[in-house]
């Protein structure tokens, strides 16, 4: 199947999973993560009419971002940055999806800051509920001292929580990651915070995740075919 047709059949699924679960569907966007796929492939998503593409890499963020260039396109950044990378994300993405660290934020704060026109990044905090299993989230204990932290930082905006359950588990068990990330959230958004975002669910599990109320879900292989 073309990338045209993949891309129908993922939003038929979201479609269905928000009439399951009685929301908006118009409240999910869909999230063409193109790691790994080049350029031309990505321009033929957008022809058919998608623009939101996320990167997991700094430096080739930077290069697709400047390959397409004054398209109608946005960038999000969905993997583990260094602050020796912000340079190249930050003012190119519209959202970093991976923040774990003050350090990490407060990096992308100094970037924008010492940018003339004062340009903000909005980011997520990335949760794992997990023991070690990626060492790249934070634990549920921490995120929402750490969210409130961000939210007070100048030119960085935190907007939401992010999950990435272990690939290894079964499909039905990324549910529980997911209900502990809405849970978060809400107690998040009642002690004042702007978590409006939960990026959360991949192509093997989006239905799960839409269930427990994903914003964005990141899809890859069900829109691109299987990572070359």
């Amino acid at each position: 199947m073309s990338i045209a047709e993949n891309l129908q059949q993922v939003q038929a699924r979201i479609a269905a999973a928000c009439a399951s679960s009685g929301r908006d569907p118009t409240t999910v966007r869909l999230l063409a993560a193109s790691k790994s796929v080049d350029v031309p492939r990505i321009q033929e998503a957008m022809a058919s009419g998608h623009q939101l593409f996320g990167e997991s890499r700094a430096q080739v963020l930077r290069d697709k971002g400047r390959a397409l260039e004054g398209q109608d396109i946005e960038w999000h950044f969905i993997g583990n940055l260094q602050r020796n990378k912000v340079k190249y994300v930050a003012g190119r993405a519209s959202l970093v999806h991976s923040v774990s660290s003050a350090s990490i934020a407060a990096k992308i704060a100094e970037h924008n800051c010492n940018k003339p026109q004062g340009i903000q990044t909005d980011v997520l905090v990335q949760v794992e509920f997990g023991k070690g299993l990626f060492r790249t989230g934070c634990g549920a204990e921490q995120a929402l001292e750490l969210a409130q932290e961000i939210h007070a930082m100048p030119n960085v905006g935190v907007r939401g929580l992010m999950t990435l359950p272990p690939f290894t588990a079964a499909v039905e068990e990324s549910e529980a990651w997911f209900v502990q990330l809405a849970a978060l959230a809400e107690k998040g958004r009642e002690a004042g915070l702007p978590l409006i975002e939960l990026s959360m669910g991949m192509s093997r599990d989006l239905e799960y995740a839409i269930a427990h109320g994903a914003t964005i879900v990141r899809i890859g292989t069900a829109i691109f075919g299987a990572r070359r």
